[in-house]
């Protein structure tokens, strides 16, 4: 089975733009640029490799999660997955110097140590994992239910039963 995805320039140089499809639609005409990789911008011109694999290793580590735990009899009731990409510039060079991923999951019914070891063999068995040669770190937080904070009279929060 292969996944393919396009990008398109037609200005290269220093400051390259073009735009990036995928065979799925789910991006289509999608800008990226060279200035998105590597600065912050107020309005950003487009998407970056960088955050299209954080994109990739987020919803790549969720989805085998989820299945992993279904199939361990744990029906999760919410998974929140943020990836990081760090980029490092090391004599003058980039390159991806780390990738965290961290889970936060309403998974009610299981105890801790479990819902660690699913998530680390979710970590491990995940094919976006297998294609990259960074070490990917994981932490992970497991709740029985949503914490919702309410207004407070005083200057802090609250927590609702």
């Amino acid at each position: 089975m292969d996944r393919t995805a396009l990008a398109v320039t037609t200005a290269p140089g220093a400051d390259v733009t073009g735009l990036l499809s995928t065979d799925s639609g789910a991006l289509v005409n999608t800008p990226f640029s060279q200035r998105a990789r590597f600065t912050l911008e107020a309005t950003p011109s487009g998407t970056n490799p960088e955050e299209l694999l954080a994109a990739a290793c987020a919803s790549c580590f969720t989805a085998e999660l989820g299945a992993r735990l279904a199939a361990a009899g744990h029906a999760a009731h919410s998974l929140r997955t943020e990836a990081r990409v760090q980029l490092i510039h090391p004599g003058g060079r980039w390159t991806i110097g780390a990738i965290r991923l961290h889970c936060s999951a309403i998974v009610p019914g299981i105890d801790d140590a479990e819902f660690r070891a699913i998530a680390h063999a979710a970590k491990a068995a995940g094919p976006i994992a297998h294609a990259l040669l960074p070490d990917i770190t994981l932490t992970v937080s497991r709740h029985d239910r949503v914490v919702v904070a309410e207004p407070a009279s005083d200057p802090g929060l609250r927590l609702r039963p």
